[in-house]
């Protein structure tokens, strides 16, 4: 097909129905539009489109400047929906679909990806899958503080989520098998979950923005294990035909090469985004060497080059498997050795700590509460998404605890009685309340509370966007100030912290 621009014509290249890269399209597009609709992904349409635009434009000028075409830009469109796919910028939030929050990073990663393509090649084709180079760089880069990789856990199990996990299987087990790399796929599973099972073993942990306290041990293993983002990777971004080795065995062995380094990576983190990071960042460590994996590798299409060449005798008879096998198994005693050796680097994750005396939440007092003080607590959408799953009965004692520690507070302050005040609230309102009964007269009362509406709502730290999540009361009502003495409307959150089956107050946010 040619197109006439002027005096001249210029050959128009459209895709084939039957090209594997559209195929693969229509799987991340479906993930997007369910992670637009049912899987809550903090992530504007617009932010889509500036990563598509931007790798698109890239590639189509790229294309008639080089070869004087007019292309359909189907692989930098696949680059840059990779790497809307993958790319957060903290602050965005699910429903925002026009928001252009972090537009210039996005278009900045898309552009470093698509170019990369024609940069760092290696015998006409490129060194590292575009989308996962530029990912490591943007993260390594800026930091969990204006990038962050998408969470390995997807919510709770849900009919999205199942919808999301069969696109997922069903598209990835279709387009790897047509282009006979499923075996690629298989190898880094294989070895990457055999080695977090020997981190789960010995109890690793990391914190992660979704989790109240550490995931660790068999928790840490099963989100590794069933992270769509995970079989996202495997599937569709190990598996690139364009820069993993052309032979059947060096394919194999990237795949576990892969999953080798990725563990080892993960093994001295302690958070969830530096986990995320490390997995992106083998395939780059990986990739980097494919050079030199062809060059050992058995030459594609030689009769060294599959099974059946393991299966072989020597000339001597001795049997080629069982020297095979032999060194099959030191290396996975290596690999075992070495995990748990880079492991033991690893200290635990840090994570929110309720300051309480010793002894201190024993005396705390319970008080007799009137019904109608803690009305009916409501579980805001945005708390939904953590783990453990919130139930109503627990957003009810949040309430309940609540009322009773600001009204032992209110008793602590006027009896300036420090003990009394450790029971109810911790850092920073702890600091606080001491601070100021420090010089307060004895006798002066706390502020006194009535709640109208209360919502369990999930808080979070701008500054500190990747932190394990905080959990408050969002609440209304009137309170009687001990400054004015008179009372006065109110909203405002409280920042709660479970001190051992007791919430106790951390701080108060005004709205």
């Amino acid at each position: 097909m040619l197109l006439r621009v002027g005096t001249r014509s210029y050959p128009v290249l459209l895709p084939k129905l039957s090209d594997p890269r559209l195929h693969l399209a229509g799987v991340i597009f479906s993930l997007q539009a369910l992670g637009q609709t049912v899987l809550g992904f903090d992530l504007s349409i617009a932010q889509i489109l500036v990563s598509l635009g931007t790798c698109a434009v890239i590639e189509v000028s790229l294309a008639f400047w080089q070869r004087r075409v007019i292309m359909w830009p189907a692989s930098g469109l696949l680059t840059g929906n990779g790497v809307a796919f993958i790319l957060r910028v903290p602050g965005t939030n699910h429903g925002e679909w026009w928001s252009m929050r972090g537009a210039h990073i996005f278009i900045a990663v898309a552009a470093i990806s698509v170019l990369s393509k024609h940069v760092v090649q290696f015998k006409g084709r490129h060194l590292f899958n575009p989308s996962n180079i530029g990912l490591v760089l943007c993260f390594l880069i800026l930091g969990s503080r204006y990038a962050d990789p998408q969470d390995l856990w997807w919510g709770p199990l849900s009919p999205g989520l199942a919808a999301a996990l069969a696109v997922i299987f069903v598209g990835g087990a279709v387009v790897t098998a047509r282009q006979h790399l499923l075996p690629v796929a298989l190898a880094f599973f294989v070895t990457f979950t055999s080695g977090a099972a020997i981190l789960a073993a010995r109890d690793h942990c990391v914190s992660a923005r979704w989790k109240v306290g550490p995931v660790c041990g068999g928790s840490y293993w099963w989100v590794l294990v069933s992270s769509p983002e995970i079989l996202v990777f495997l599937f569709f971004m190990i598996t690139d035909p364009r820069t993993i080795p052309l032979g059947r065995v060096g394919r194999v062995v990237h795949g576990a090469a892969v999953g080798v380094v990725a563990v080892l990576l993960i093994a001295p983190q302690t958070t969830e985004f530096a986990t995320k990071v490390a997995i992106l960042t083998a395939l780059v460590i990986v990739c980097a060497f494919r050079p030199l994996l062809d060059r050992l590798a058995p030459a594609a299409g030689s009769a060294r080059d599959g099974l059946r060449s393991v299966l072989r005798t020597s000339r001597a008879g001795t049997p080629a498997l069982v020297r095979r096998s032999l060194v099959v198994g030191g290396g996975a005693g290596l690999f075992a050795v070495a995990v748990l050796a880079v492991g033991l680097t690893a200290g635990r994750p840090v994570t929110p700590s309720v300051i309480v005396s010793t002894g201190a939440l024993a005396d705390r007092p319970k008080l007799d509460i009137e019904t109608g003080a803690v009305p009916k607590v409501t579980i805001d959408a945005s708390a939904t998404r953590v783990q453990p799953p919130l139930r109503d009965a627990t957003a009810q004692q949040m309430g309940h605890d609540l009322v009773e520690s600001l009204r032992i507070e209110s008793d602590a302050i006027r009896q300036s009685d420090f003990h009394l005040l450790a029971t109810a609230v911790t850092s920073p309102r702890l600091d606080a309340d001491r601070t100021a009964m420090s010089g307060t007269a004895r006798g002066t009362a706390g502020d006194e509370f009535h709640f109208e509406r209360m919502a369990v709502v999930l808080l979070r730290d701008p500054a500190r966007p990747q932190a394990p999540p905080t959990l408050g009361i969002k609440s209304q009502g009137t309170v009687r100030r001990k400054s004015t003495g008179s009372p006065v409307p109110f909203a405002a959150s409280f920042v709660l912290v479970d001190g051992g089956g007791t919430f106790l107050v951390a701080d108060e946010l005004a709205r």
